[in-house]
């Protein structure tokens, strides 16, 4: 039996990794060292997405919503998506860059977090259905971790070591060694 569960899993990691070769043959992924997935990866978008060296995507034992994926989509042409190494994601991340979505080495980053460098839609009425919308960076420093359903809008940076409480939205910069949770998320104390 241990040797039939080793052999599903072997097969399951050759087929994520062929499925995340696959879908980003066009060369605008730039992986620097080893990648550990759980869950599918879809890197896609006409934009370029790095990736460092020791990444982890999704956790396979988690409770996944559809397949768990993780999708890092940088939109436009000119849009940067970049994950430090060591970084961590649990399943059904989703990092949407228009200009630029920065993710520092050794994050940890919970399930069902939404990144976003922009509105997307103008908010006039007006405006609504046209393009292009406002954007800014986004910024995670190094070993920041994000709860579980978290939304991160654009223009924000959270500082090296904060952690984001589960279902805050974050719309300012939060600063380096803090709690912050809430909508919207402020500082709770100091770590």
């Amino acid at each position: 039996m241990k040797i039939i569960r080793r052999l599903y899993r072997a097969i399951i990691a050759c087929w994520r990794n062929t499925i995340f070769s696959i879908r980003n043959l066009k060369g605008r992924v730039r992986k620097t060292g080893r990648l550990s997935l759980n869950v599918p990866l879809i890197c896609d978008g006409s934009g370029q997405v790095t990736l460092g060296s020791d990444i982890s995507i999704g956790y396979g034992l988690a409770s996944k919503i559809g397949d768990g994926m993780v999708r890092l989509q940088a939109r436009g042409a000119n849009a940067r998506i970049s994950v430090g190494s060591a970084t961590q994601f649990s399943n059904n991340v989703q990092v949407f860059a228009e200009q630029s979505v920065v993710i520092g080495s050794r994050c940890l980053i919970g399930d069902a977090v939404l990144i976003l460098d922009s509105d997307f839609h103008d908010l006039s009425a007006d405006g609504r259905h046209a393009r292009p919308a406002e954007t800014a960076p986004v910024v995670l420093e190094d070993n920041v971790f994000v709860g579980s359903r978290v939304i991160i809008l654009k223009g924000v940076t959270i500082g090296k070591d904060s952690v984001i409480g589960a279902g805050s939205v974050v719309v300012r910069s939060i600063p380096p060694g803090v709690i912050a949770a809430g909508n919207p998320a402020k500082v709770i104390r100091n770590l």
